[in-house]
C-alpha cells in the first residue's frame, strides 16, 4: 500500500510540474508582448498635448491645440462670424523659461489668455504669444508665428501730393493794367503829371 501511495504522489507531482511548465511559459510570453507594446509605445507617451477655446474681440470662433516636449508647436483655428477661416501655427521652447518648471499649469494659462488679447492673430510675425511668467526668459520661450494661411493685405502705395507750382502769367496781368496818366495828372497836376506817370510805369514794368 504504501508504495502505491508512493508512486501515487509521484505521479502528482510530475503532473504539476509539466502543468507549470505549460502556463509560465505562456505567461512570459504576454508579459513579453506586452512590455514589447510598451517600449513602442513609450515615445508617444512623451508627448504632451495641451488645447483650449476662445473668442476674440471679433467674435471670431478659435481654438488652439498644442504637442510637443521640450520644444512646442501649438496650432490655432478661427472661424469668423463673416468670411473664411484661417489657421495657423506658433512655435516656442516653454523649458528656456525657469519658472515654467515649477509651475506649467500657469504657463498655459497665460498662453491661453495672451492668444485671446491678441490683435493681429495669425497675422503679424513680429507679436510674441507671451507668458507673463517669462518675463526674463529667452524670446524662445514665447510663442512666435512661423506659419499662416491668413492672406497678407496688399500694401497700399501712397500718391505724392503734387503742388501747383505754376507762376501767374505776368504778362496776362500787366495787359490788364490800367493808364495811370490820368491818376498821375490828378495827384501830380500838369506841371508834374509827365514825371509822375513815369514813375508810375517804372512800378508796372517793375511787377511784370
Amino acid at each position: 500500500m504504501k508504495e502505491i501511495s508512493l508512486r501515487g504522489t509521484l505521479a502528482l507531482l510530475l503532473f504539476l510540474a509539466c502543468l507549470s511548465q505549460l502556463i509560465f511559459p505562456a505567461d512570459s510570453i504576454r508579459g513579453a508582448k506586452e512590455k514589447r507594446r510598451r517600449q513602442e509605445s513609450r515615445g508617444d507617451d512623451n508627448i504632451a498635448v495641451l488645447k483650449g477655446k476662445f473668442t476674440t474681440k471679433d467674435k471670431a470662433r478659435c481654438s488652439w491645440l498644442a504637442r510637443g516636449e521640450d520644444s512646442y508647436t501649438m496650432t490655432v483655428t478661427c472661424k469668423p462670424e463673416n468670411g473664411d477661416g484661417f489657421t495657423c501655427k506658433y512655435t516656442a521652447n516653454p523649458a528656456t523659461c525657469t519658472e515654467y518648471g515649477s509651475n506649467p499649469e500657469g504657463y498655459w494659462k497665460q498662453i491661453a489668455r495672451s492668444l485671446k488679447k491678441q490683435k493681429k492673430l495669425c497675422a503679424d510675425f513680429r507679436a510674441l504669444i507671451r507668458a507673463g511668467m517669462c518675463k526674463r526668459a529667452p524670446l524662445d520661450a514665447h510663442f512666435k508665428l512661423t506659419e499662416t494661411s491668413q492672406a497678407k493685405p496688399p500694401k497700399t502705395e501712397k500718391t505724392p501730393i503734387t503742388t501747383n507750382t505754376t507762376r501767374p502769367d505776368n504778362k496776362r496781368q500787366c495787359k490788364k493794367r490800367i493808364d495811370h496818366s490820368e491818376i498821375a495828372k490828378e495827384k501830380c497836376g500838369d506841371s508834374w503829371g509827365s514825371l509822375c506817370e513815369f514813375l508810375f510805369t517804372m512800378i508796372q514794368s517793375g511787377d511784370c
